[in-house]
């Protein structure tokens, strides 16, 4: 938790970080700080991915676009 001083009337209060959202495809809990994954933007929609959804579709893109790793 972080505390937070107004500076023009001195009150003090506590920020609590929210929770991160779920992954945008199998809708499970993680962490970008400890497990990966990413968080992005489709067009104007924000997106979570976790490490496994992530990996899996840039394996899906390669395949599509027929990317051989060499």
């Amino acid at each position: 938790m972080t505390k937070i001083i107004n500076i023009h009337t001195g009150e003090e209060r506590e920020y609590i970080k929210p929770p991160e959202p779920n992954c945008s495809i199998c809708d499970s809990e993680f962490s970008l700080e400890e497990e990966g994954g990413t968080k992005g933007y489709f067009g104007m929609l924000p997106v979570w991915f976790c490490p496994f959804c992530l990996s899996s579709v840039l394996d899906m893109a390669k395949q599509l676009l027929d990317i051989r790793d060499g």
